[in-house]
């Protein structure tokens, strides 16, 4: 398996974005909506492009979607998102052997910002795509056409390309468009989910580092 290129989905696979923002989402609701927001709520709309999720999760209070994005990212700057352990190790010492992207159902008005904080500088990724960037969305193939345009003018080839993700429509997609897909599961719950569906996965970036150890790259 000859591998030039890792693509990662953001959210639960680079970041604790479900950890880290049920909290963020509740608050926002008590705080400033005066409602008291369920995780089953969240749960429903979790892994929609990020206009769509707020206006899932917010309803009627999302009619202004601008102000909301403005509240919403304020009361995210209280909570900083989080890498999940050895993020940062594993793209720096690959970061001569691969090239690294992003693709993400998030809207960049999160990713962008969040990525600023982190200590891998933006630049370790030849190309970020969110939301905004596409009108399709997994588990549809298409969504990953302007991520691989961007790839083929470094003369990649969708077969040389990983994506690394935690949900089977991520596998769906990056599949379906001619990439090779392991998953990340971080938790004992999408481990069973890959398992049932046959797919390869690994369940941490040491045992992602493990894994790449074992190609000859």
């Amino acid at each position: 398996m000859k591998i030039k290129a890792i693509l990662f989905d953001y959210d639960d696979t680079l970041v604790q974005t479900r950890k880290v923002r049920y909290g963020t989402l509740k608050n926002l609701a008590k705080e400033k909506f005066q409602f008291e927001l369920k995780d089953s709520h969240i749960d429903e709309a979790w892994g929609l492009p990020g206009d769509d999720f707020l206006r899932r999760v917010y309803g009627k209070y999302s009619e202004d979607l601008e102000s909301l994005w403005e509240v919403y990212n304020s009361f995210c700057e209280r909570d900083p998102n989080l890498t999940f352990p050895g993020v940062e190790d594993f793209l720096q010492k690959y970061n001569s052997h691969f090239h690294f992207g992003i693709l993400s159902s998030s809207s960049g008005r999160r990713v962008l910002k969040e990525i600023e904080g982190f200590s891998f500088p933006k630049d370790s990724f030849f190309a970020i795509q969110t939301a905004e960037d596409t009108n399709v969305h997994k588990p549809n193939p298409k969504v990953f056409l302007p991520i691989l345009e961007e790839a083929q003018k470094r003369k990649l080839d969708s077969s040389e390309i990983l994506y690394v993700g935690d949900t089977i429509g991520d596998a769906t997609a990056s599949i379906g468009a001619g990439l090779k897909f392991l998953g990340m599961a971080h938790e004992d719950s999408s481990a069973e989910l890959f398992q049932k569906e046959n797919l390869e996965f690994v369940s941490s970036f040491l045992e992602l580092e493990r894994w790449i150890e074992s190609l000859s790259f």
